[in-house]
């Protein structure tokens, strides 16, 4: 136990650490109340084993609520789950970005993946053996199943130019765009065959089937992409185009340090979602969040907001400038917008998606400065 304790500390750090022991007594203390208890011999983190008062009624005053103790201790854990997995990130992302032929699709595989093999691990009780295969079958069944998934039907369908030839992004990125064409089981086996190598065994145990029908898979798919196909450009139609008034306002107000004005563009029940971080809902809960957070706390770098098309899609653009001119002018963030009734419905920040900003960014021709996962 101590071992384990050792290990932990080391990972999560003294603060991350002390907080997850108190959720964990905390978690203690919930399953005590409801009548849910650890197996005999069971002993706690940092606690020697006691005789726990049992307490069968919930305290509906309580149980109603995740405290922010708890709150704490799962985000320390989430921390130190990630850590661990950080360096297999470039990778996976590289299969979700083939897998689904598109940027922005490509990093909200990746979160979902993420988020399942945290909850994932949260179910396991033996060791993650070859952990880049078992987070490979995870995105691969979040990508299948959201394939099955119905694609949602737009309410209003945007004005667009008719398509003036093919997207760089498409060109410079043939396989990833091609595979788009095949159905998602073969997508994945020509993927992980023809771009990480792996074995006609392994790729068996990520698609969760047999060698035979992985050869078969690859035989169907390489068949599909020796023909000649018209490349069909999904992404767009997927989503409405946000208002670019409205975008451009919103740059003008971050460029000014105007938060008064930017909450003002914000739909009272919007979203934010910091991607892979922080999520917030209600526009006070932004303001006073991560919008205060970006304009207020950080205060050793300048920003400037501009409004780019990529992909035919207006994004905003956030240029870092470092206030002690320790480094040029850069761009390290990009904000997706929905917009609905002339404001703000929802804001997606890409500042700790490395790979997304790295791509997009690059794409355009322009500085990046990335800033790894998290703080």
């Amino acid at each position: 136990m101590a071992a384990i304790e050792e290990r932990l500390a080391q990972a999560l750090g003294e603060k991350d650490y002390a907080e997850f022991k108190r959720s964990f007594r905390r978690i203690a203390e919930l399953q005590a109340r409801v009548g849910i208890f650890p197996p005999a011999g069971h002993v706690e983190l940092g606690m020697s084993t006691t005789t726990q008062e049992t307490k069968t009624m919930p305290d509906p005053e309580r149980d109603d609520v995740i405290d922010d103790e708890l709150l704490a201790g799962v985000r320390a854990v989430q921390r130190a789950f990630f850590h661990r997995i950080n360096p297999l990130r470039a990778e996976l992302h590289g299969y979700c970005r083939r897998l689904t032929g598109n940027v922005w699709d490509a990093e909200d595989l990746l979160q979902e993946t993420l988020t399942r093999a945290f909850a994932r691990a949260g179910d396991s009780h033996q060791r993650i053996e070859r952990v880049l295969p078992w987070l490979l079958r995870i995105a691969t069944n979040a990508y299948i199943d959201g394939w099955r998934r119905p694609a949602p039907i737009p309410m209003e369908v945007p004005d667009r130019a008719s398509g003036s030839g093919a997207d760089p992004l498409e060109v410079r990125d043939a396989l990833g765009e091609v595979a788009t064409l095949l159905p998602p089981q073969e997508r994945a086996a020509v993927v992980l065959k023809d771009v990480f190598d792996l074995p006609l065994a392994e790729i068996a145990a990520v698609l969760g089937t047999s060698v035979g029908a992985v050869k078969a898979a690859l035989h169907r798919g390489r068949g599909r992409l020796a023909a000649p196909q018209e490349v069909r450009q999904e992404a767009l139609g997927r989503r409405p185009a946000p208002d670019r008034a409205v975008l451009e306002s919103m740059a003008d107000a971050f460029t000014a340090y105007d938060i008064d004005r930017l909450t003002a563009l914000l739909l009272a029940d919007a979203s934010s979602e910091v991607v892979g971080m922080v999520y917030e809902v209600g526009a006070e809960t932004m303001r006073n969040g991560s919008i205060h957070h970006t304009l207020v706390l950080e205060s050793d770098v300048r920003y400037r907001a501009e409004v780019r098309d990529f992909d035919g899609e207006p994004l905003i653009l956030l240029w870092e400038t470092p206030v002690d001119g320790s480094a040029p002018e850069a761009v390290a963030d990009i904000l997706r917008i929905d917009t609905a009734d002339g404001g703000i419905a929802r804001m997606r920040w890409y500042f700790f998606c490395p790979e997304t900003l790295t791509e997009v960014i690059g794409a355009l021709g322009l500085p990046a400065r990335v800033h790894g996962y998290h703080l």
